[in-house]
């Protein structure tokens, strides 16, 4: 069952790929001094990656009149041409001596730049560093006001977090990408977005949602001419369908990649249009048809750089093996993969390291050596527990996130209900200060009422003696 996982996440990441792109020399990149001949490389290094690389080697006495940013421009082409060959460590060098060109000054070039040494990192499985150039570049974008490479640096670090394990994280990502790349109506961000998806639903086994998705992909990448990825798409299309258990699509989607990259001369893709062909009819149960379609693919094995995927294909080869019940044979690619797989320079290997050792339990179990299956079980069980131990405690960090943002809440709610309190006890004193003002204006009325009174009576009074005082004179 473990096994079966590996194979599954894997093939899904065999080919898949975060991206960088631009089908025409960028608007970003149109204020930048650039020869008219190297905006043509950059506008065709997605569409003819092994012509636009030969044409870059060809114009290499060039490269040192260039100016520095230029310079950097020609080397962000040039990591996206070996991203599209699988050649990631030069990808990596490239992206690397074209950051080192350019000024502290953020630049969207510098995003470019980041995002193509993250993927390139992310291949060699460096994950953590990875991640961190994708955030990098995403703090750049949104400092520079650039949707469209935000957005790409959120694909890419949903595709980091699918590959450990925050897959509802990825998913959530995903989704507000493809949201604003389908309000921005772009098409290449939108033939990402939809790979993605389409794998990221595969993953989650989520099948018909992930052909969906898929298809939609792959019909945008044929309108823009990008055969790399299309063939990708056709990949991850195939393996989905079987999945789904439709052998005949998946053997019929892997013909299709397999001629279009015979078309282009693409050996990459050809390798893994042949490796498809043989781990579906492995599962179809025809492992002899599946041995001679993997021994057509080790024919471009060489041009597969990757101990990932190299330990990838020798455990592919062992499973061919083991239906074939050759298992002498399916413990040397075993140990191959094991070998390529201690060259990774990875985080954590998770279920890869897992499912090579219960499959060597069990050939070593089928061999009789049952002392030998029963120490790779124990390993087994003791990192399917560190797995497991793993989960838990993620699982219980979130509980913990949880219960503070909770606690967070219920402060805050408290203090609102504070303030409130507060401010009602300040309205009712204020109303207080109102009435006693009131009351004491009514009664300073009074008063002023009862002293013109008694000033109106007492006026009276003394114009009554006056009169009377007049009257006994005049007597």
């Amino acid at each position: 069952m473990l096994g079966s996982m590996f194979r599954y996440h894997f093939l899904l990441l065999a080919i898949s790929a975060a991206i960088i792109f631009s089908s025409s020399f960028p608007v970003w990149a149109q204020t930048l001094v650039v020869p008219e001949w190297l905006q043509q490389l950059d506008a065709q290094k997605h569409r003819s990656p092994e012509s636009v690389l030969e044409q870059l080697q060809q114009q290499q006495d060039v490269f040192v009149d260039l100016t520095k940013t230029q310079q950097a421009f020609w080397l962000n082409i040039e990591a996206t041409v070996y991203s599209h060959l699988g050649r990631y460590p030069e990808q990596q060098q490239a992206a690397q001596r074209g950051l080192a060109l350019l000024e502290e000054q953020p630049s969207l070039l510098q995003v470019e730049l980041l995002l193509e040494l993250g993927y390139a990192r992310e291949m060699q499985l460096a994950l953590t560093e990875a991640l961190n150039l994708y955030r990098q570049a995403s703090d750049t974008a949104i400092a520079l006001e650039n949707n469209k490479l935000r957005i790409r640096a959120m694909v890419n670090i949903a595709a980091i977090d699918t590959l450990q394990d925050r897959d509802q994280q990825a998913l959530q990502a995903l989704k507000q990408a493809y949201q604003e790349a389908s309000t921005l109506q772009d098409k290449e961000l939108l033939a990402e977005v939809n790979a993605q998806l389409g794998l990221m639903y595969s993953s989650l086994a989520f099948e018909q949602e992930a052909q969906q998705f898929l298809e939609q992909a792959l019909t945008l990448y044929d309108e823009l001419g990008w055969q790399r990825n299309k063939v990708t798409v056709l990949y991850n299309l195939a393996r989905n369908y079987s999945y789904l258990e439709n052998f005949e699509l998946a053997l019929q989607s892997f013909d299709r990649m397999l001629q279009s990259a015979q078309i282009a001369n693409d050996l990459l893709s050809m390798y893994y249009a042949y490796s498809g062909l043989a781990i579906t009819s492995n599962e179809m149960g025809r492992p002899q048809i599946a041995l001679n379609y993997m021994e057509k693919a080790e024919e471009y094995l060489n041009v597969i750089q990757s101990a990932y995927y190299l330990s990838g294909h020798h455990y592919e080869k062992a499973l061919i093996y083991q239906k074939l019940q050759q298992n002498s044979l399916a413990l040397q690619q075993l140990q191959l993969s094991e070998e390529y797989l201690q060259k990774l320079e990875h985080d954590d290997p998770g279920n890869m390291l897992l499912a090579l050792q219960l499959l060597k339990s069990e050939l070593l179990a089928e061999q009789g050596q049952y002392q030998r299956a029963y120490q790779n079980l124990q390993a087994f069980v003791r990192g399917f527990q560190q797995f497991r131990d793993k989960e838990n405690e993620i699982e219980l960090a979130k509980l913990r996130m949880g219960f503070e943002a909770e606690r967070e809440l219920a402060r805050q709610t408290l203090l609102e209900q504070e303030l409130q309190v507060k401010a009602l006890r300040l309205a009712e004193i204020n109303r207080a200060r109102q009435i006693q003002w009131m009351w004491l204006a009514i009664a300073m009325g009074i008063i002023a009422l009862i002293l013109a009174l008694f000033m109106l009576v007492r006026k009276n009074q003394q114009q009554r003696r006056k009169l009377e005082l007049t009257k006994q004179e005049k007597s």
